[in-house]
């Protein structure tokens, strides 16, 4: 089969799925709805509420048991289970939080949550020295990464890259294995409330990880299967894809450059972090990591002559696209972070950032980060890229944006 009527095969099973979603109720998850499908804080909440044997669910330490057994590898008498208890945001000396504080048995389980946020500062060095108790630090994230070296600094590195005191434990694999254990769980099943809210976080996850719902996966995979030449074609396409990702995101940027230069001198342009600086490489590197390599370009605005600090206007990606002022320090990007009075005397009506070097900033086109297209997750947004007329509006409605942001200058 040649790849473009493998592309159509595959096509063809998408939008059936997408029908039955549609007529099934499958893009209505409260989650997204909510906006709290990739807020840590909410996320962490879902889980303890399940785990608590004393959660909304009333069914006791069913699902903290699933949970011990298919994430942390561990299992407990019915005893140990009943009188269990469950921490959330378990307060330390120092100040910090850790997400999830399971009291089980002979056991003081820390688990730290981490799905964008950054490592602190000797964080997971801290919860296994001081509060775990005949148990590992278990640290939960998306794909199963290690904790940072700084978070880990002080523990003991092992061969494979990871730490001795560290289990690390994924959403993809082990949450998502748990998830469905609860959902089979005979109780679950007479229970809709709860299964249904259980599926819709599965679809949550499934979506933050870039999983696909099983029974499309296995449709595909058995297409692509079914010949010689379709797997051929297949590996042809996934050689091709990641281009064709860099490649809209060099288009995108060169667009919106493309409309500031009549609005800047070429000059103004600066090649610190440029997208184009050393042939494109915060662009090529973009994919590699599940980070961002914020590929963007900054302008000078003007000298602020105060500790040798400039005001640039920026627009870069991170997930999302967006735009703003930054005030970056002798050229770095640590940057001075300005008070309220003199953002007050920089910009218009303006609620300042406290981001760092950014003193401004808010997501293009239309100031809300869930509305426009995302260059990690690839949504609706991000697909309408491809179509011309679309990309064009896009690219105007950025224009447009860009331009109401300037005006806060005074």
């Amino acid at each position: 089969m040649s790849i473009e009527l493998l592309l159509s095969e595959v096509s063809h099973i998408s939008k059936k799925y997408e029908l039955i979603n549609k007529n099934t109720g499958g893009y209505f998850n409260i989650f997204d709805i909510a906006n709290i499908a990739k807020d840590e804080v909410c996320v962490c909440r879902f889980i303890y509420e399940l785990i608590n044997p004393k959660g909304s669910h009333y069914q006791g330490y069913t699902y903290l048991k699933l949970f011990a057994e298919h994430v942390l590898n561990m299992n407990f008498s019915d005893y140990d289970y009943k009188k269990a208890i469950v921490h959330r945001e378990y307060v330390i000396s120092n100040g910090r939080r850790i997400d999830l504080v399971i009291e089980i048995g002979d056991k003081l389980i820390p688990i730290e949550v981490k799905i964008y946020a950054k490592d602190q500062y000797r964080q997971c060095f801290d919860y296994y020295s001081f509060y775990a108790k005949n148990s590992n630090v278990f640290y939960l994230t998306l794909d199963g990464r290690c904790p940072s070296k700084e978070s880990a600094e002080g523990l003991t590195k092992t061969k494979d890259g990871g730490y001795k005191e560290v289990t690390q434990i994924s959403f993809e694999n082990e949450i998502l294995t748990w998830l469905n254990k609860c959902i089979s769980h005979y109780e679950t099943i007479r229970i809709a409330p709860i299964r249904e809210v259980i599926l819709q976080f599965m679809g949550v996850i499934r979506s933050m990880t870039n999983l696909l719902v099983e029974e499309k996966e296995v449709e595909i995979v058995s297409k692509i299967s079914s010949s010689k030449e379709n797997m051929k074609s297949a590996i042809d396409i996934e050689k091709s894809l990641k281009t064709c990702k860099i490649n809209m995101i060099k288009r995108v940027l060169e667009s919106i450059e493309k409309r500031l230069n009549n609005r800047f001198k070429e000059e103004d342009k600066l090649d610190a972090y440029s997208y184009k600086s050393t042939n494109y490489k915060l662009v090529n590197t973009y994919y590699d990591n599940k980070g961002s390599t914020y590929p963007g370009l900054s302008y000078f605005v003007k000298s602020l002559h105060k500790e040798d600090v400039d005001l640039l206007l920026r627009f870069e990606i991170d997930t999302h696209l967006f735009i703003g002022f930054c005030t970056p320090k002798k050229g770095e990007p640590a940057g001075k972070q300005l008070d309220k009075d003199e953002i007050k005397n920089l910009l218009f009506d303006c609620n300042e950032s406290d981001v760092g070097w950014w003193i401004y900033r808010e997501y293009l086109p239309y100031g809300n980060k869930y509305s426009g297209p995302n260059f990690k997750d690839f949504n609706e947004s991000y697909f309408d890229l491809f179509d011309e007329n679309k990309f064009n509006h896009f690219i105007d409605s950025c224009e447009a944006c860009i331009l109401k942001t300037l005006e806060k200058l005074k």
